[in-house]
């Protein structure tokens, strides 16, 4: 095994180039030995349960039916077969750059002798390159830098001592790959549950898991504000819209609507923090009015909706990286029925399926909201058998419908925003073929779902077109009752006049317990 490294100085800070050699890298190849039982809180032991040896490509058993498993002669950290030129990685001051052989997500991370992260960080690589920022004063020891990608994972190792972060000898490699893998453990109903090792042997261990916290949806609501625009409209855009978002690999990602002298698309940049939104760039896309995003698991693609489509009232389009917008690609009409009466046009899609059925929800502006749906195995494509489910007052129903799932519970959420000062009502349901029943007392703009009457801190009147924060970004749409965010599009008042003018912001929600 073969470590390449490179130094060079210039005028300026040294420059420490490693290439990854990868090939016939295996880290922690000692025989592990491991055995034990899983229990819950109570300590009923639990059968089903997935143990993986994480970073390793092979390793992984289930609990037998008293909770027992074991693994022998295990190998702890593995590689997986990039080339030996795959990555390389550079350091100036405090930015790491990685060069890649492939575009898109890279999971960064520095990672001590016991398997713990000391750093980590998201980057996206763009003609090969992603780079992220190290922080000052990390701890002096050996270490891997460790980048996951769509391939696998990929290590170096690497320490860090009084010259900073530097490529480590081969000796010191050997020692800093004696470590110690952490073993994962899964099961559906129950919350994901790890234990580190700290020697090659362990017998009787025990492990506990415990059942996730459900949280029923209270009948009158409360809700903070971030107290700003999270999010402000870039480019000389008049206002940025109709978010819809989804959490992914530990990034924020956002499509939405911006209006110029016509209504446009646009995503923004991939973020980590809502504290970094207002900073990620903004671009102009294909992703249409009022869009809609998520990931169906099925096909393993990613599904963006939109509005106002050709030959239909409602379009998709489909792509494998989420963090490639510019590769969503059309694919075909999702309505095409004409049921709305009044000559009230279709308007703000949204989708979401259980395990057998996905179905589409929308609003007509006029104080009705449609459903139609299909079987699973056929989404997606064209909806058929659309009908009205909800009747009002236009000012009670009128646009931005959005249907989730609640965690841990077979009960659905569907939230409709109101006018004319913009607010939203809730309905809940227990299939989303069935009927819906208002919540609590979200009825009217006094008592609402969202609205400024029931909202502190807020800098906007209008709560208008948003989505909920999901806990999932898959075609199921789960919220979390026990943390709920609502991302919304507001605008500090007073404002008269043309509604594409209106100078609608992104804001952020938090309900409060």
């Amino acid at each position: 095994m073969k470590w390449k490294t490179e130094m060079t100085r210039r005028s300026g800070p040294m420059i420490r180039t490693f290439a990854l050699a990868l090939a016939s890298l295996s880290l922690g190849v000692h025989a592990l030995s491991v055995s034990g039982s899983v229990k819950t809180s109570t300590g009923t032991a639990l059968s089903g349960v997935t143990v993986t040896i994480k970073d390793s490509t092979k390793y992984t058993t289930t609990t037998g039916a008293n909770g027992e498993f074991s693994f022998q002669s295990a190998v702890g950290i593995a590689s997986q077969g990039q080339r030996s030129d795959a990555f390389s990685a550079h350091l100036l001051g405090h930015v790491l750059t990685v060069r890649s052989p492939v575009d898109g997500n890279l999971q960064l991370a520095l990672v001590d002798a016991s398997g713990q992260s000391i750093w980590s960080a998201e980057a996206i690589a763009n003609n090969g390159i992603a780079s992220a920022t190290l922080p000052s004063g990390l701890r002096s020891g050996a270490i891997f830098l460790r980048i996951r990608h769509a391939g696998g994972t990929s290590y170096q190792a690497v320490s860090i001592g009084s010259g900073g972060l530097q490529l480590a000898p081969q000796q010191a490699a050997a020692r800093a790959s004696a470590t110690y893998p952490t073993l994962l453990f899964k099961k559906t109903g129950y919350n994901d549950t790890s234990y580190t090792m700290t020697s090659e042997t362990a017998t009787g261990i025990t492990v506990t898991m415990t059942v996730p916290s459900v949280c029923e949806l209270p009948t009158t609501f409360k809700w903070k504000d971030y107290g700003k625009p999270v999010a402000s409209a870039k480019n000389g855009w008049v206002s940025i819209k109709d978010f819809t978002h989804v959490f992914y690999n530990g990034m924020h990602y956002v499509h939405m609507t911006y209006y110029t002298t016509g209504w446009n698309s646009a995503t923004m940049a991939p973020f980590a923090n809502w504290a970094d939104a207002d900073a990620a760039k903004q671009t102009a896309s294909n992703t249409g009015v009022a869009p809609e995003l998520m990931y169906f698991s099925p096909k393993k693609v990613w599904i963006n909706s939109k509005q106002w489509c050709s030959g239909g009232s409602f379009c998709w389009m489909e792509a494998s990286d989420v963090s490639k917008p510019s590769t969503f690609a059309l694919k075909g009409n999702l309505l095409t029925e004409t049921i709305t009466v009044d000559k009230a046009a279709p308007i703000d899609q949204t989708m979401i399926c259980d395990d057998n059925n996905c179905y589409i929800f929308y609003a007509d502006d006029n104080g009705r909201i449609y459903r139609g749906s299909m079987p699973k195995a056929n989404f997606p494509g064209t909806f058929t058998g659309t009908k009205k489910i909800l009747e009002d007052t236009k000012t009670k129903l009128f646009e931005a419908v959005e249907v989730y799932k609640l965690k841990g519970q077979k009960k659905y959420l569907m939230i409709v925003e109101c006018g004319w000062t913009r607010y939203f009502r809730a309905f809940t349901a227990t299939d989303l073929g069935g009927d819906w029943t208002p919540l609590g007392n979200t009825r009217e703009e006094a008592t609402p779902f969202a609205g400024a009457k029931n909202v502190t801190g807020g800098w906007s009147n209008d709560i208008s077109h948003g989505d909920l924060i999901r806990s999932s970004y898959d075609e199921y749409r789960e919220i979390d009752p026990c943390n709920l965010q609502l991302l919304y599009q507001g605008y500090k008042s007073p404002f008269t006049g043309d509604y594409g003018l209106a100078p609608y912001q992104m804001g952020l929600l938090t309900l409060q317990k």
